[in-house]
């Protein structure tokens, strides 16, 4: 049988880096959650790296939205009782009105992320 010759669709690049900026590179490309030869790749040829902070920040906002919304509910319940009062110059609709407008802010931020 004839053995025939590897293909290699990739090349080989090399370079010379201190180790301090080898270190450097592969905690960058550790914290983009990439390898070092695509973040090296990347880079090089001038592509967006990934956004690993992007999901987090969703997650913080959805909290954020679910304790408006809870603190909303919490609000209306204190109204409902006897004794409690609101502040001069607000209605239980303009409170509840105000925690909307808030979710609907946070809502359009996290569409834009």
């Amino acid at each position: 049988m004839a053995n025939k010759p590897r293909v290699h669709k990739r090349k080989l690049v090399g370079g010379w880096f201190l180790p301090e900026e080898k270190a450097e590179i592969n905690a960058l490309a550790k914290r983009a959650q990439i390898t070092t030869s695509e973040f090296i790749r990347r880079v090089a040829l001038g592509r967006k790296l990934p956004n690993v902070n992007l999901h987090e920040l969703t997650i913080e906002l959805v909290k954020i939205n679910a304790d408006l919304a809870r603190l909303g509910n919490l609000f209306r319940l204190a109204v409902m009782e006897e004794d409690s009062k609101l502040p001069d110059g607000q209605t239980l609709q303009t409170v509840i009105d105000e925690i909307r407008e808030t979710q609907a802010e946070l809502k359009l931020k996290i569409k834009e992320l």
